[in-house]
């Protein structure tokens, strides 16, 4: 804390009280003291002074401590100096505390630099001063987070739990402290753990996963009953950085990698531990026009999928859906069986530098013969094959008959070929066949993924738009996250949760005219003013989605995973 300086009524100089939080006309209040850091600074340490208080301080049920708060008594520690509040009064409209330090206090008397009158008394004048209750209470509270760092996070067994197993929420908790309170360097895990289960349930089955490892029930533990079933709770609706903390330590000894502790990481890495420690991963794909083996050895399993598009044009802007096709072309892929989600990662040349300066979020993707590959259960033939009709069906009273063909993998979608149906199962002559039989058409087309989360970064802080859906209606909302928006005492990150009501309107005009929409943002990017002075909050948030998009999320509505 920087030295504050207040006038003695006595005294023709300004003097300073060591670290003293001073007092003048205008009063401070807490408001004075949050400030945002330099774009998003990692939440460290800033000093390494301790609070001293003989008895317990009073809070306001959210961890800081009330302007009610009477701390006459107590003895806290200004700049190594220990310093006795001795009264509390009212002057003016200001609250003052009088403090009696340690040691004498050059040009001070005593008297209160407001109305010159000595409201207490004191041992020794010159050690005496005053300072306003408000700002008082914010040092002792700013300190109180420093000896959290110092002396240690508290426990697993004292962190807020839900045990009730909570569905998503269907209705926004909105404000300021919601959602994930964002550790040292923690808002790529924030801002993932916020998209994949505050208001979905598509990733529920890692909650409830049968393991075996006491490292990983520790983990699973504490991401349900600590981070996501509180997220969920609609009279809560926020999980402080302490379960972050746990569930990274934890992560790090399950992984025997500590840099998830507290290093800096990519949301991919976070999903890929999953994918490591829970063997999840429902994202199947194949060589085209390739047959499963009956191992699966040439199935590719994924928790995401990474995306490569080197964009040779140089083109600005494209959209999600055209960069996945031309991925999967680039490799060449099929998907091996209809995904439950899809995680697609934006491609990039380097971990900051994206393929397109603009990447449009398409809000369904349709599947298709292009993108799976289907693959005939008696013949093995596929729907690439480009000597075989493009359809394919399922009969479930052929493959009851058929006990000795049966999938050799999971990633097998079953199905039979056009010429298999109509030559082997239900020849033309045999017309009662076609007519008992339950048989149906394979229609990919049916398959529709939707959009339900965007992961955008800048620089190196990771922010989020994601879609709360209260299904039972069929309405849709989407909102804002991010787990430091603003930061207190230099020390505390305050989340955010805020509602976005243009961003289907935003995409509505990116497809409509793409180059115009696209063309007036560079127009205003390129201005010689500060990004605060050319884009308002609606336009930063604007900014983020069409230009900072990098990881985005897909749900099959189809398909039930849990």
């Amino acid at each position: 804390m920087a030295t504050n300086f207040f006038r003695d009524s006595n005294q023709h100089q300004s003097t300073p009280v060591p670290n003293s939080p001073g007092i003048n006309d205008s009063s401070h209040n807490q408001k004075d003291l949050v400030k945002t850091p330099s774009y998003y600074k990692p939440d460290g340490p800033s000093s390494t002074q301790t609070s001293e208080l003989s008895g317990p301080i009073d809070t306001n049920g959210t961890g800081e401590i009330s302007n009610q708060t009477n701390l006459i008594g107590k003895t806290i520690l200004l700049n190594d100096q220990q310093c006795y509040i001795k009264g509390k009064f009212l002057c003016g409209t200001e609250n003052l505390y009088a403090l009696e330090s340690e040691k004498p206090i050059r040009g001070y008397s005593g008297h209160c630099p407001k109305c010159n009158q000595m409201h207490v008394v004191f041992n020794d004048a010159n050690r005496g001063f005053y300072a306003s209750v408000t700002s008082i209470h914010d040092h002792v509270q700013k300190q109180k987070l420093n000896n959290e760092r110092l002396k240690g996070r508290i426990t697993t067994d004292q962190l807020p739990t839900v045990k009730n197993n909570l569905p998503p929420l269907d209705h926004p908790i909105l404000g300021k402290n919601k959602g994930i309170e964002g550790d040292s360097n923690s808002c790529y895990m924030d801002a993932t753990i916020f998209c994949m289960f505050a208001y979905n349930d598509i990733f529920d089955i890692l909650l409830h996963m049968d393991v075996r490892s006491t490292e990983l029930q520790k983990l699973q533990t504490i991401l349900r009953e600590n981070i996501v079933y509180v997220l969920r709770d609609k009279n809560n609706g926020f999980v402080k950085r302490d379960a972050l903390f746990h569930l990274r330590a934890q992560l790090s000894e399950a992984t025997h990698d500590s840099s998830f502790k507290e290093m800096e990481k990519d949301p991919s890495e976070f999903l890929r531990s999953f994918e490591q420690l829970f063997s999840f991963a429902p994202l199947k794909t194949i060589v085209p026009d390739q047959s499963p083996k009956p191992d699966g050895s040439n199935i590719t399993t994924n928790i995401i999928w990474e995306m490569f598009d080197a964009n040779p044009f140089n083109l600005p802007s494209t959209n999600i859906a055209s960069i996945f096709r031309n991925s999967l072309s680039e490799i060449p892929a099929k998907l091996a069986m209809i995904p439950p989600f899809l995680v697609l990662m934006a491609p990039r040349h380097t971990r900051s530098q994206r393929s397109y300066r603009y990447i449009i979020p398409d809000r369904q993707i349709t599947l298709d013969n292009d993108i799976v590959q289907l693959v005939c259960l008696r013949c093995n033939e596929t729907n690439h094959d480009k000597t075989t009709p493009s359809d394919f069906f399922f009969c479930s009273d052929c493959y009851s008959k058929e006990s000795n063909i049966r999938p050799t993998t999971e990633a097998t979608i079953v199905c039979y070929c056009n010429k298999c149906i109509r030559k082997d199962l239900h020849p033309s002559s045999s017309s009662d066949t076609w007519h008992s039989h339950d048989l149906r058409k394979i229609d990919i087309k049916k398959h529709k993924l939707n959009l339900f989360a965007v992961l955008c970064i800048e620089t190196s802080h990771y922010v989020a738009f994601v879609k709360c859906q209260n299904r039972s209606v069929q309405q849709h909302q989407w909102l804002f996250f991010d787990s430091m928006s603003d930061r207190k005492y230099d020390e505390q990150n305050i989340s955010l949760v805020d509602k976005v009501p243009d961003f289907e309107r935003w995409i509505d005009d990116a497809e409509r005219d793409t180059d115009r929409f696209f063309t007036d943002l560079d127009d205003r990017r390129r201005q010689a003013r500060p990004t605060s002075q050319k884009f308002d909050e609606h336009g930063m948030r604007q900014l983020r989605l069409f230009r900072d998009g990098a990881f985005f999320f897909y749900e099959n509505s189809n398909v039930n995973y849990q």
